[in-house]
């Protein structure tokens, strides 16, 4: 198992450890995450308890976790978290626009048509298919990005470098 990053010298921080969302559904995120971007399960449990409440903010919630990784690696991770005993809240507005206040995890990616094409068939609003946005004159090869949202509004940005021009 790769090792956690240290911090950089001259900085504070550590490269990002992982990103984590709130969501409605665990199972309908695992769905995308797991099933058609194919990160796998580094955690799978229930929170719950006064810590789990304090970092939180909260009282007597539940939480179920998945922390999905690519590869070895522990860090740069994304982490999904879903409150149990809480009220559905309605699927955000599915939109095919980025606007002020939005996020995105970014992964490259090595198949960026074939996940495409899985992520339009299951009914995720797409912003950009697959497309060259920083041409590379006279190169055989591009750099490809699609740009997509969950179905809780979260955005999704996959990249797939050295891709022969299609």
């Amino acid at each position: 198992m790769t090792q956690e990053p240290g911090v950089p010298d001259s900085f504070v921080l550590s490269p990002l450890m992982r990103s984590t969302h709130f969501v409605r559904d665990l199972d309908e995120s695992l769905k995308l995450y797991r099933d058609i971007l194919g990160l796998r399960a580094r955690v799978e449990r229930t929170l719950k308890g006064d810590l789990t409440d304090e970092i939180l903010g909260t009282t007597g919630k539940p939480v179920k976790v998945a922390i999905l990784q690519a590869g070895d690696l522990v860090y740069a991770n994304v982490g999904l978290f879903q409150f149990v005993e809480d009220d559905v809240s309605p699927r955000p507005e599915q939109r095919t626009y980025v606007k002020t206040g939005d996020a995105a995890v970014v992964f490259l990616t090595s198949d960026i048509f074939g996940v495409y094409e899985k992520v339009k068939a299951a009914g995720y609003p797409i912003v950009s298919p697959p497309m060259v946005l920083f041409p590379q004159e006279g190169s055989n090869t591009q750099s490809y990005e699609m740009f997509f949202f969950d179905h809780d509004g979260i955005g999704v940005n996959l990249i797939q470098r050295d891709t022969p021009e299609r």
